[in-house]
């Protein structure tokens, strides 16, 4: 039935994989030592653990969903958390050089696995971040992103959701800005 379904590597063809020059490893080599050198790579790492904490536990961002009148429910509430991820992600991949930011996203991430085992199982279907990566290619992407949280939260009707959401993903980028210049 899939058989006509073709995969192709960058540089490879269907039988073998693409080969990494080896220039390019020691490129990259070079690199991941610069940083680690420098302090960056733990820098990265230390954000991205305060930020899988903030992500999963923080009562900052009930206080937000409060500020703009909403009582969270159960689902709102997992909805703002996981919008958050997305957005510290986002925001990570956009302030940082690529290898920082693909160090810090997995370092968030095994944070939560390790952290918060039941919180990352529930985001880790990707439901909710496909929604997320859809809009964040719209522009303004925050209003999309806004209207992406109020579909999640089952209102898409409702603009101050979407302001809620909007807010959240701008705060977030703010948030690891700050949190990396300091």
């Amino acid at each position: 039935m899939d058989s006509d379904i073709k995969i192709f590597a960058p540089g490879g063809s269907m039988d073998a994989p693409a080969e990494v020059p080896a220039e390019d490893l020691d490129s990259l080599a070079a690199q991941t030592e610069a940083l680690r050198e420098s302090g960056n790579l733990d820098k990265a790492k230390c954000l991205a653990r305060e930020m899988a904490a903030y992500c999963a536990q923080s009562p900052e961002l009930s206080a937000l969903a409060e500020s703009f009148g909403f009582a969270l429910t159960p689902q709102r509430e997992h909805q703002l958390h996981v919008l958050m991820v997305f957005s510290v992600q986002h925001a990570l991949r956009g302030l940082l050089p690529q290898l920082l930011s693909e160090a810090s996203i997995t370092t968030m991430n095994n944070t939560l696995i390790n952290r918060s085992k039941d919180f990352w199982d529930t985001i880790s279907d990707g439901r909710a971040f496909t929604q997320y990566l859809l809009a964040v290619q719209v522009r303004p992407a925050q209003a999309a992103m806004g209207e992406a949280f109020a579909h999640m939260c089952g209102q898409e009707d409702n603009p101050d959701l979407g302001r809620l959401g909007a807010t959240v993903f701008s705060a977030a980028w703010e948030l690891v800005k700050a949190k990396w210049e300091e």
